[in-house]
């Protein structure tokens, strides 16, 4: 799941509008970020794959305005999950690593 935090953008959804929010909605905003992670907790992962639910998951933070793409960023400050939590890129990546070699390793 990506989540877009920036406080500014161009919304495609929006017929190309701007929206804008005030530096003092931040603390909203985390709030929205903390819940949206929150949801995707909750979203079920397989054990086995015979099981229902998905190979794994993430959550990645970024801070883009669909305007001026070269400055989109990675933001890897807290509410974005954090080294060790099993939303954080690196714990998908070893994830889908763990379930390839358990569907194709042979030998």
């Amino acid at each position: 799941m990506v989540i877009n935090q920036a406080a500014r953008f161009r919304s495609p959804l929006r017929g190309g509008g701007i929206t804008t929010h005030s530096r003092g909605d931040r603390r909203a905003l985390n709030t929205l970020i903390s819940h949206c992670i929150s949801e995707l907790r909750n979203v079920a992962e397989r054990s086995r794959i015979d099981e229902e639910g998905l190979d794994a998951k993430c959550a990645i933070v970024v801070d883009m305005d669909n305007v001026a793409l070269d400055a989109t960023q990675f933001e890897t400050r807290p509410p974005a999950p954090q080294v060790g939590d099993p939303l954080h890129y690196d714990a998908f990546l070893q994830r889908i690593c763990e379930q390839y070699e358990q569907r194709f390793a042979t030998g």
